[in-house]
C-alpha cells in the first residue's frame, strides 16, 4: 500500500524531527484508506514519553494518544500509523521499533542529522505485520 502525503504535511514532520534533534521525535499520521492507497490528511506531532533522555526509542504520551484518537473521530479519518525520527541513524526499523510496533499500522521513519528540516536525509515507511516476519517497506508518494 502506498502512502500518499503532501509536501506541507511532510514538512510538518520534518520540522518536528529537526526541532527535537538529537532526540527522537514522534507523532501520528492520519487519513483515508481507499483500496491500496493511504492518503495522509492530518499529522499530529506528539510528545515522546522519554522526552530528552532517549535518542533510540519513543513512546507517544498517553494524553497525546487520546488527542490523536479524538482527532481521528472528529475528522472521520483513520489513524494510518505513526512517524518517528532516528537521530544520526538510518531510516530502518530498529529491534525496539519492531518489538514495540502494532500490526497493520504504517511506521514512517526519518533519518535526521541536524536541527534544520533540510537535515532530514531519508524517509521510509514500513508495515510491521508481526514480530516474526521482516518489516515490509511501503512506497511514499509525495503529492
Amino acid at each position: 500500500m502506498p502512502i500518499i502525503i503532501s509536501n506541507d504535511k511532510l514538512d510538518i514532520i520534518k520540522k518536528h524531527a529537526a526541532e527535537i534533534f538529537p532526540y527522537e521525535a514522534c507523532g501520528a499520521i492520519l487519513g483515508i484508506i481507499e483500496g491500496d492507497n493511504k492518503t495522509i490528511t492530518a499529522v499530529f506531532p506528539a510528545n515522546n514519553r522519554y522526552k530528552k533522555i532517549a535518542w533510540d526509542k519513543f513512546e507517544i504520551e498517553p494524553k497525546d494518544m487520546l488527542a490523536i484518537d479524538k482527532l481521528s473521530r472528529a475528522g472521520n479519518i483513520e489513524i494510518v500509523g505513526f512517524y518517528h525520527s532516528h537521530p544520526n541513524y538510518p531510516a530502518i526499523p530498529s529491534s525496539y521499533d519492531v518489538d514495540a510496533s502494532w500490526p497493520y499500522y504504517s511506521y514512517m521513519i526519518l533519518s535526521v542529522k541536524g536541527k534544520e528540516p533540510g537535515d532530514v536525509s531519508d524517509i521510509k515507511s514500513y508495515l510491521m505485520p508481526d514480530k516474526k516476519n521482516k518489516p515490509l517497506i511501503e512506497t511514499i508518494i509525495i503529492a
